[in-house]
């Protein structure tokens, strides 16, 4: 018998321009499963930044996923006080609990609770999967048909400069077998345009991506390391996500960083290999059928054994 899976319905069928990137993509993934007995729900639960995640209901459980790339809306009273079984944070960060504690004390996150309060609601977070851009979303499902194009440069990087970048950013610079482009989709004077994007992405013999946001509490992903493993490319990386079933350095991308000589990688790795195992992770962790997997396997993980059922307060 499958296990039951209630979705917010609004949040699924949610087509505003200013909707979460993702949510949408993730519930469809599960919705599209087979692997789940679906049911909408309405619950919502008042929080700052509460649209940007979600409930979930799993059998007697409840799940609380979140998609904001910053602390809130999961470190809030709100959700504290709303008792959730689980909280799926996307962009959750692999923490010690001093380093909550510091960052605790520091910047009064959870600072009403406990030390022990605070370190059971940490452990009650995990990470999940990632998702695609807006410009993959047409090769969803086609991954495998894709045709291999002539390479036409080492890299590109084409993205905001924000300052977690700044260090990265004069490495890209003075390569000159990496094109480097600023760029801002909030302006209309874009360097590139979609078409183009995608060629460039296509045509670059490594995958160039380099941290998106974070915070105290989360961590920098970017759609781009989801990108480039969907075209097979080998990923270098200049930050080691977190993800539920390990993304691992070495075997599934590289690790860069303004030190990094890139003419020297491919005889330091093997770059097909490493493009390969990094396209079997996607298969097996980001794709819709992989994602909703996983989901199943952090369900199964975490409430198989578990004892009495909690309610949350909503």
């Amino acid at each position: 018998m499958k296990p039951s899976l209630s979705i917010n319905k609004s949040d699924l069928d949610n087509n505003k321009w200013d909707r979460t990137l993702g949510m949408k993509e993730l519930l469809i993934y599960l919705r599209d499963s087979n692997l789940f007995e679906i049911s909408y729900h309405k619950d919502k639960i008042g929080a700052l930044k509460g649209m940007r995640a979600t409930i979930l209901k799993y059998n007697d459980k409840s799940v609380y996923l979140d998609l904001w790339e910053y602390n809130t809306p999961t470190y809030t009273r709100n959700v504290y006080d709303a008792n959730f079984d689980l909280i799926i944070k996307l962009q959750h960060k692999n923490m010690s609990q001093s380093h909550v504690e510091a960052i605790a004390k520091r910047k009064g996150i959870l600072g009403w609770l406990t030390p022990e309060e605070r370190w059971a609601f940490v452990e009650k977070i995990v990470p999940w999967t990632f998702f695609a851009s807006r410009l993959m979303q047409l090769f969803i499902g086609k991954e495998d048909a894709l045709e291999q194009l002539p390479i036409e440069r080492m890299g590109f990087f084409c993205g905001k400069e924000w300052w977690p970048r700044h260090k990265m950013i004069p490495k890209l610079k003075e390569d000159k077998n990496i094109e480097y482009y600023a760029s801002d989709q909030m302006t209309r004077n874009l360097p590139m345009n979609d078409e183009e994007y995608v060629h460039a992405m296509r045509t670059s013999k490594y995958g160039i991506v380099i941290h998106g946001r974070g915070s105290h509490m989360t961590e920098y992903k970017n759609r781009r390391e989801i990108d480039y493993m969907m075209l097979k490319k080998p990923v270098l990386m200049n930050y080691k996500p977190y993800y539920y079933n390990p993304l691992e350095e070495g075997k599934h991308y590289i690790y860069i960083d303004e030190n990094t000589d890139f003419e020297k990688l491919e005889k330091m790795y093997n770059i097909d290999e490493l493009a390969e195992n990094g396209y079997q992770w996607y298969k097996e962790n980001a794709s819709p059928m992989g994602a909703a997997k996983v989901f199943l396997q952090i369900m199964e993980d975490r409430f198989n054994d578990t004892g009495n059922k909690t309610t949350p307060n909503i």
